[in-house]
């Protein structure tokens, strides 16, 4: 008692006050978790007061504690000034590949590198392909210690490869590529129009220090520009041509485009006849107008795209000609778009959608061959395309009763893993993020087959939405037992049976929402399994009789899937049965779907394509998919295939 007492009075004392505490008080050491638990958070609390030594002085308590590694690396980082190298080297071989360790890494090369320690910066300091910083002070090692080509072959790589903005740890680097005349201006140059195309203005900003004294004030003309598009483009037209001036005005119209096409339109056609535009540049610009008319699916889109050379229509341009040709039925368009977007770079998310357009194309312009067998790969696979292909070619959906494998071993292995354990408490804790980064952080250094054990793992634990992102990381969409567990059967069932809905749908639904995570809350405030807005969940409420709800309530999962099966069933009935139109209105409103309707009656998965919010069309694509695995899994032998479940598209 008198111990439990000391404990809980470590807690409620002010950082200030625990050093003579200490000084008062004869330890006794805290032997169980629990007691633990309490001295690990008062010497986060002394670290948050800045009290340091006071943090220290609770280290001999956590003998064995999981988190007492995360607490040495706090309070290595907390007096970094002091920590030596050989302090800091010692922590990071103890706790390899872990967020700890990769945090520690980035300051001491940092350290290393601005004391020109570049030998002892390539030994101590692990490659870690996740971290930016630390590969680019490695990359930079390379050349002062004079392994120059590999150096600045690595350099090279890594301006190339990476989405991400480089560090201002990077910028040391970046100066090593200029000193070493691996890029020239041009190269700094289509960089920054890469990052004003992705509206990355600051980044574009910092780079431009590397750019000539006249590709400065180019820049800076393009600040001014873009400050007020719509009324400084038209000064621009008295500029002389050049590459420069053109790049400016592409990126203007673009921009003007995606605010308001019908301005954009009048500004394009004035600067064709100043300019002396390459077909790159014209294909970028018609590629922007040509989708946005697309998007609203204006014929005249159709037309503009179709007139854009393969090789200098843009993505968008391709994805878009592809839409709007599957909902005209111009198969020779379609298939020719979708060919391109199949063989493009960067295209892995979406490969299966354009390699089953192809195929669609192909067996409308009689290519039966070539058609089925693009379908039979797809087939292969449990996902929106991969279903849809097997009812083309009237093949079983045979991954979904694959047996799952035996990941016994692994799991025994990572269990035994010190992250694992510190991944445990931070969740006893009620620490979820910090949990969640201790987990992804040892994703990252294992295979495909650790990954997937990893997600077994976690469904074990009981974590479902865990698991579900777990295997996200591998994209391996045919571990069905994973990425879709059989949560709130129970509710759902009941739910199903009361608002005249099946019940697969529903759960397709919660899966594609929240991933089982009944406290989800989006960045738009949706709640729930079911992820609904406050006011919607309110609307329910009121019409079923309910008293108005708080945030508390709708989080419920009971209420919450309640109220999400009843809107459900609004959405079904009011658009006619029609599954792919109520799963639409469930993400982007009621409201909408009118407005996308066809102008004559159009196949399901046409329209679900040519959906204009990209959002939505992955949305119903997913939910579908997921329905159909559900429909599976309650049903077996007795389950709807996917192409039963997906009405046409009836005329406006």
């Amino acid at each position: 008692m008198k111990d439990r007492f000391k404990l809980r009075l470590k807690l409620r004392l002010s950082a200030g006050c625990i050093i003579s505490f200490l000084s008062l008080i004869p330890w006794v050491s805290a032997n169980s978790l629990e007691e633990q638990r309490t001295t690990f958070q008062a010497a986060r609390l002394a670290l948050q007061e800045n009290q340091v030594e006071a943090a220290r002085l609770f280290m001999a308590e956590l003998r064995g504690y999981p988190l007492a590694a995360w607490l040495e690396a706090q309070l290595l980082t907390a007096d970094f000034e002091q920590s030596s190298d050989t302090a800091l080297v010692s922590f990071m071989s103890n706790h390899p590949h872990s967020v700890m360790s990769d945090s520690l890494a980035a300051r001491l090369a940092a350290r290393l590198a601005g004391r020109g320690q570049w030998a002892a910066l390539l030994t101590l300091i692990p490659e870690n392909p996740e971290q930016l910083t630390t590969q680019c002070y490695r990359a930079e090692a390379l050349i002062h210690t004079g392994s120059v080509k590999q150096g600045l072959e690595q350099a090279q790589a890594l301006w190339q490869t990476t989405k991400k903005d480089l560090p201002n740890d990077c910028s040391s680097l970046l100066w090593q590529l200029k000193n070493h005349k691996q890029l020239a201006s041009s190269d700094y140059w289509r960089r920054i129009q890469d990052l004003m195309g992705n509206k990355r203005v600051n980044a574009a900003r910092h780079l431009a220090a590397y750019l000539t004294e006249e590709d400065q004030q180019f820049f800076d003309l393009w600040l001014t520009v873009r400050s007020a598009p719509t009324k400084k483009l038209p000064e621009l037209f008295s500029q002389p041509d050049s590459a420069q001036v053109r790049a400016i005005i592409v990126d203007t119209i673009k921009q003007i485009a995606d605010d308001k096409l019908q301005t954009a339109l009048p500004l394009w056609a004035q600067a064709q006849t100043r300019f002396k535009f390459t077909k790159a540049e014209q294909g970028e610009v018609e590629s922007r107008l040509g989708m946005w008319e697309a998007w609203r699916h204006d014929e005249a889109g159709l037309q503009r795209l179709k007139q854009i050379a393969v090789t200098d229509r843009s993505p968008e341009g391709n994805a878009w000609l592809a839409r709007l040709a599957m909902r005209s039925q111009d198969w020779p368009a379609l298939l020719e778009a979708a060919s391109a977007l199949d063989t493009a770079e960067g295209s892995d998310d979406e490969w299966d959608t354009w390699r089953y357009w192809q195929a669609r194309a192909l067996e409308q312009l009689k290519k039966t061959k070539e058609a089925q067998a693009l379908y039979a790969g797809l087939a292969k696979n449990s996902t929106y395309y991969g279903f849809l292909a097997a009812d083309r070619i009237q093949q079983d959906y045979a991954r979904l009763t694959d047996p799952p494998p035996d990941r016994t071993q692994r799991i025994q292995g990572l269990q035994k893993l010190a992250v694992y354990q510190r991944w445990q408490e931070w969740n006893a804790l009620g620490e979820r993020g910090q949990a969640r980064k201790e987990w992804f952080r040892l994703l990252q250094a294992m295979d495909k087959d650790g990954v997937l054990a990893a997600a077994e793992l976690a469904l074990r634990e009981g974590d479902a939405n865990l698991a579900i992102w777990t295997v996200s990381r591998v994209k391996d969409w045919n571990s069905v037992d994973l990425r879709f567990p059989l949560l709130y059967e129970q509710i759902v069932m009941d739910q199903a049976r009361s608002q005249g809905i099946r019940p697969e749908w529903i759960l397709g639904i919660m899966r594609r929402e929240s991933a089982f995570d009944a406290k989800a809350e989006s960045s738009a405030k949706a709640l729930g399994l079911m992820q609904l807005m406050p006011g919607t969940a309110r609307d329910i409420s009121r019409q079923m009789g309910m008293q108005v709800l708080a945030k508390e309530d709708i989080l419920q999962p009971d209420l919450n899937v309640k109220l999400g099966s009843t809107y459900l069933r609004d959405m079904l009935k009011r658009f006619s049965g029609n599954y792919a139109q109520a799963t639409a209105a469930y993400n982007a409103g009621p409201g909408r779907i009118p407005k996308w309707a066809p102008p004559q009656n159009l196949a399901a998965d046409q329209w679900v394509e040519s959906i204009p919010f990209e959002e939505t069309r992955k949305y119903v694509r997913a939910v579908m998919a997921y329905t159909t695995v559900y429909d599976h899994k309650l049903n077996q032998d007795q389950h709807l295939r996917l192409s039963m479940r997906l009405q046409p598209i009836p005329a406006k």
